[in-house]
């Protein structure tokens, strides 16, 4: 008996909240970003939400 599998050669896409809320894997695709290696709908996503992240520590960081 044989399996099939399924093989994409697209990688998985993320929205931007999800990667906020991830930050293991948005750093991995910002890492594959670097390396080419993702959408550039997830590369985009994903600098969105670092950069949403940077603000939002700054912000709290300025408020105390």
């Amino acid at each position: 008996m044989g399996f099939l599998t399924a093989c994409s050669s697209e990688p998985e896409s993320y929205t931007t909240d999800f990667l906020y809320e991830n930050n293991d894997i948005r750093a991995k695709v910002l890492e594959e970003c670097k390396a080419n290696k993702q959408s550039d709908e997830n590369c985009k996503n994903a600098n969105d939400a670092e950069g949403k992240m940077k603000h939002d520590k700054l912000m709290e960081r300025m408020l105390k």
